[in-house]
């Protein structure tokens, strides 16, 4: 949804661009033709030329917001197709995790209210949880399948 937002924004920017652009236009034409002195000229077309600056500057931060959205949802989809295959990731990807997990939990309780420093709780952003109750055996367990392979 923030995506549609910001592709609206620089639509509505492109438009007040074309706007300045063309009373900026409107404004030399004005001194050519004799209606308004130099010095006047000069400095509503200094104020069109800010304006502009502003604009370009807030439209290519917005299209520049626009593109990394789109990078985090490719990296993300391809996460969830990972995951989801069970395939083996080899590096790490900091962004997507942390665009997807809220925080983690290093160790807890079991149900016989033992501690076990083993467990892992991710809080997702999307208001679920994801319990391991023992990293170390699923790390174990999965480390031997590798080796075997």
């Amino acid at each position: 949804m923030n995506d549609d937002t910001e592709l609206k924004r620089v639509k509505q920017m492109e438009k007040e661009i074309n706007n300045v652009e063309s009373r900026k236009s409107r404004l030399t034409d004005l001194l050519i033709d004799g209606k308004i002195e130099q010095e006047a000229y000069e400095e509503k077309n200094n104020s069109f030329l800010r304006k502009l600056h502003k604009l370009t500057e807030e439209k290519a931060y917005l299209a520049e917001n626009i593109g990394q959205q789109k990078n985090v949802s490719k990296r993300m989809a391809q996460l969830r197709k990972t995951l989801e295959n069970e395939e083996t990731m080899d590096e790490f990807d900091r962004v997507v995790f942390e665009s997807i997990v809220e925080k983690v939990i290093v160790g807890g309780y079991d149900e016989d209210g033992n501690p076990t420093p083993y467990k892992l709780i991710f809080i997702l952003k999307c208001d679920q949880n994801l319990k391991i109750m023992d990293a170390k055996a699923d790390y174990k367990a999965n480390h031997k399948k590798e080796r075997m392979s």
